[in-house]
């Protein structure tokens, strides 16, 4: 059963009501130190396992400096390496996905690996006298399926994924996101923006009723923000609780089949989940859209996404699923006309900080867990150029000591 933590209790860890320092949203070193000990050390999500269903098949990503390399092996099996050859570093597979066939050959000297990453072959290997072949395979990473989402983490040694999302378990279990099929292409939004700026918008609903007039019309009378006990931000509406003004959604719910493999409970909710530091799980009726919020560079962000659904032939539930595409798409160009706008505001002279209201509650769990890792996001001006690194350092040994005395 879900636990929610209430307003009183998340305000009382942050210490106030008050959001992150201004610095914090235009700091390159702040950047840097967010994507090595946050983005390189949690769970990135990659794909799902129908975007890999034969031994050969591939996905990669890439985060800062870290490429990584998803592959399904001859035994059927997934497992994740850098995507960098052991002789020169070259990528080992070029392309964002694909096949390779039964190995991957370095497109720079021809080195082959087999699936599992061992090493196959060394052209003209005498030359290289004699070395240890079997200690140079492709260096894995931890990888994890969850409900069919394939997840890698560069780095770290935190709880699972099945961990993370153990609040949400029996609420995604009822959804089948294993037998799904990916449905429609994958897309993508790049900000020059910082990271956190876009992700506050999207993880609270106090925008809904005026930043998004067509989805509040669709679930605005039922919406609810709340944060379980884990520190997952679960977002959720009734899209029958009302009688909806516009065509579009009176066309989608009209639209949806009444006969579904979803329990009563849900078969006319929208839900939202977010994972520390970016990952969000949407959940609809007809289909599942996931996407990341995470840094590019100083200034820079990228919110990417992929859509996912159950077979289905008949032609009402296509309607459906193209309408519900076509009301996110426009949820998703308000809200990046809207985090542009707000994170102008945070450069300006004039931005003293950000002050949450109770049905803001995920912006603030957000910025709790932010605090806790890297402290110096607490302190109210910038730390002195260059010093960011060792003040953090010496803010994280001041906690430890704190919390064991």
């Amino acid at each position: 059963m879900m636990k929610f933590v209430n307003a009183e209790e998340i305000y009382r860890r942050a210490g106030g009501r008050g959001g992150l320092p201004a610095w914090t949203y235009n700091n390159a070193e702040l950047t840097a130190l967010e994507t090595e000990q946050l983005f390189l050390r949690h769970w990135q999500f990659v794909g799902h396992v129908a975007d890999l269903p034969n031994p050969g098949d591939y996905l990669c990503f890439e985060l800062a400096d870290e490429r990584a390399i998803v592959v399904r092996g001859q035994d059927g099996e997934l497992r994740a390496f850098h995507n960098v050859c052991r002789h020169r570093a070259s990528r080992v597979v070029a392309d964002d996905k694909g096949h390779c066939g039964k190995s991957l050959i370095c497109p720079f000297h021809g080195w082959t690996y087999n699936l599992d990453g061992s090493i196959r072959t060394i052209p003209r290997g005498d030359s290289f006298g004699d070395i240890d072949r079997e200690a140079l395979g492709l260096i894995g990473l931890d990888c994890e399926v969850w409900h069919g989402l394939v997840f890698i983490r560069f780095g770290g040694d935190g709880p699972s994924i099945r961990e993370v999302f153990a609040e949400a378990e029996e609420e995604v279990a009822l959804y089948r996101m294993a037998e799904m099929l990916p449905y429609a292409e994958p897309w993508r939004y790049d900000f020059d923006l910082d990271w956190k700026a876009v992700l506050d918008i999207d993880n609270e609903g106090y925008h809904v009723p005026i930043g998004h007039p067509e989805l509040f019309d669709l679930v605005g009378a039922s919406y609810t923000d709340r944060v379980t006990e884990g520190g997952l931000s679960r977002a959720w509406g009734d899209i029958r609780a009302r009688k909806h003004r516009l065509q579009r959604n009176r066309d989608y719910v009209d639209a949806l089949p009444r006969e579904s493999y979803l329990p009563e409970s849900h078969r006319d909710l929208w839900i939202y989940w977010g994972m520390f530091p970016g990952f969000v799980l949407t959940l609809f009726p007809d289909q599942v859209e996931i996407y990341q919020i995470y840094p590019t560079g100083p200034g820079k962000s990228v919110m990417a996404g992929m859509t996912y659904a159950l077979a289905d032939e008949r032609p009402q539930m296509a309607r459906a699923r193209e309408l519900n595409r076509d009301i996110n798409t426009a949820v998703g160009d308000e809200d990046v006309q809207l985090v542009k706008w707000a994170a102008e505001g945070m450069r300006s002279s004039g931005y003293a900080g950000s002050v949450l209201s109770d049905f803001e509650l995920g912006v603030a769990s957000f910025q709790n867990q932010l605090r806790a890792i890297l402290p110096v996001t607490a302190l109210p001006d910038a730390p002195e150029a260059g010093s960011l690194r060792e003040v953090n350092q010496r803010l994280q040994q001041q906690n430890r000591v704190s919390a064991v005395s």
